[in-house]
């Protein structure tokens, strides 16, 4: 990847621009210039690390979900579900 150099107008700007490459997982050092950490600086913070044990239960869930067989009527449950209001001129 080539260096790039930005020209940034004033303080608060270039402030704002190290909290985002920071939020990034980037680091700007003293002299300017950003980096990363590590190889996964830039994985976003809040994803999820589940073992192999905790991925297979909740898939095991998704597989158990319902088929939707257990509604012998959809469309009544539908209508019954949503309390549609009655419209004006309609039964």
């Amino acid at each position: 990847m080539q260096p790039h150099i930005l020209t940034i107008p004033d303080e608060e700007n270039y402030q704002q621009l190290v909290r985002l490459a920071e939020a990034a997982g980037l680091r700007v050092g003293a002299d300017g210039l950003v980096s990363r950490d590590s190889p996964d600086a830039g994985r976003h913070s809040l994803q999820p690390t589940l073992t192999e044990a905790e991925r297979q239960r909740h898939l095991e869930i998704i597989r158990r979900g319902g088929s939707g067989k257990s509604i012998p009527d959809p469309l009544a449950w539908q209508r019954e579900i949503r309390a549609d209001r009655p419209l004006p001129g309609r039964d």
